[in-house]
Order: C-alpha cells, then sequence, then structure tokens
C-alpha cells in the first residue's frame, strides 16, 4: 500500500470518527430535550390532580364529563391517575436499571411489582375509563387497544425474561415503556391542538391513536430493527429466541 493510500485511509477512518461523535452527540442532545420536555408535560398533569378534589368540571380532562363521571368510571378515574405514574416511573426506573449488575435483584422486583400493577390495577381501570372515553367509539377504541397492547407488551417482556432471552426481553420492555409514556405525549398534542385552535372531537379521535402508534412505530423503524439486526450478527439465529 502507498503512503498516499495510507494516509487517505486515516483521514477517512478519522472522518467517519468524527461524524459518529457528531451523530452520537445530537442523538443525546435530542434525547435529553424530549427527556425535559415529557417531564415538564409529566408535571404539567400531576399538579392538574388538585382541580380533581373536588371533581373540577372546568379543568382540562374533566371538561364535559359532568354526568358521565359516576359510578366506575369514577372510581376507575382516581384509581387509574394515581397508579399510572407509579407504573411510568418504575418503567423508567427499570430502562435505567437493565442489564447492569449492580441493580440486577432491585430490576427483578421492580419488574414484579410493575407487573402486578400494570396488569390488575391500571389495565383494568384504563379499560373501564376507554369505554367512556370523549369523542365516542373511534377514541374509546384507540385506548382500548393501546391498554392491551400495553399488557401484552409486559406479558412478552415478562416471559422473554423468564426464559432469559433477554436482547428480545430489552425490546418488548421498551416497547410497553413507549406505551405507557404514550399519554405524555397525548397530552402534548392536545395542548398544541388547543393552542392552534385546531382542537375537536376529530382531532381526539386522531390524538387517541397517533399518540402511541407514531413513538411506537418510530421504535419499530429506528431502534428495534437496528438492534435485532445486530444481535443476529452476533449470536446464530438458533440461539437468539425469535426465530
Amino acid at each position: 500500500m502507498s503512503l498516499n493510500a495510507a494516509s487517505s485511509r486515516v483521514t477517512g477512518n478519522h472522518e467517519d470518527s468524527g461524524k459518529t461523535r457528531r451523530r452520537a452527540w445530537l442523538y443525546r442532545m435530542l434525547f435529553w430535550a424530549m427527556v425535559v420536555l415529557f417531564v415538564k408535560v409529566f408535571l404539567s398533569i400531576v399538579l392538574e390532580y388538585r382541580r380533581y378534589f373536588p371533581a373540577d368540571f372546568e379543568s382540562n380532562f374533566l371538561s364535559g364529563r359532568r354526568h358521565s363521571f359516576s359510578g366506575s368510571y369514577r372510581q376507575a378515574f382516581y384509581i387509574h391517575i394515581f397508579s399510572s405514574p407509579i407504573a411510568l416511573g418504575l418503567a423508567t426506573f427499570l430502562m435505567a436499571s437493565g442489564g447492569r449488575a449492580r441493580f440486577c435483584k432491585l430490576h427483578r422486583w421492580a419488574g414484579r411489582l410493575q407487573f402486578g400493577l400494570v396488569a390488575l390495577v391500571v389495565f383494568p381501570s384504563g379499560m373501564v375509563m376507554a369505554k367512556d372515553a370523549y369523542a365516542g367509539p373511534i377514541s374509546a377504541a384507540g385506548f382500548a387497544v393501546l391498554n392491551v397492547a400495553t399488557v401484552a407488551c409486559l406479558c412478552m417482556a415478562v416471559w422473554r425474561a423468564r426464559t432469559a432471552e433477554f436482547a428480545a426481553h430489552q425490546r418488548w420492555a421498551t416497547r410497553c415503556f413507549v406505551l405507557l409514556a404514550s399519554p405524555l405525549l397525548l397530552r402534548l398534542i392536545a395542548g398544541a391542538a388547543i393552542v392552534t385552535g385546531l382542537e375537536s372531537e376529530r382531532s381526539y379521535q386522531m390524538n387517541s391513536w397517533f399518540s402511541w402508534l407514531i413513538p411506537l412505530l418510530i421504535y419499530e423503524t429506528c431502534f428495534a430493527r437496528t438492534e435485532r439486526r445486530q444481535f443476529n450478527k452476533a449470536v446464530p439465529a438458533s440461539e437468539n429466541g425469535e426465530m
């Protein structure tokens, strides 16, 4: 190999390395910007709880629900608004602690607690609320499918963990996290619709589907496929648990 060719290759490697670092830096900046945004939305949701005791039907969520806010819906509402933030907090911890040896035992216990909380509390209360969702059957179906998809992803994550298929477990757990966090995007889109004057029953119906389908699609196309491809290169197809 000539000196010029070797020099060109070294220069090219440096350029590729620089591009990789810049891309990684941009991804980190985007990630933390999204974290800050969603934390702000999460806090705004929790702060609004003060308007639910007693129920204020002029608040954002309870507006127009004066006549339906009774019986099983009322009970499910209060159960759901307290259990869902805990489930999201546990999911965040599980995402952060996964694969870290020092958190292994705590991760397992948090996962068991998460499974019980979502399957026995968040899911049934969410289904009761979905039945009487604002804007009719379309939004009701959107929230019902979201609930079913969330508990299904959680069950798959638990199954993959119990069979020691940890790469697949991580992907299913991430899907569950995305779905649990989707109400934050729902609130963000709803706020944008109010500000821009586009709020309507139709926009809410679309939001009830897009707020979780879009982030799930982004994860599947941009991350899950890449993770699966990298894992399949490292492990023979017969051993990766997803034949």
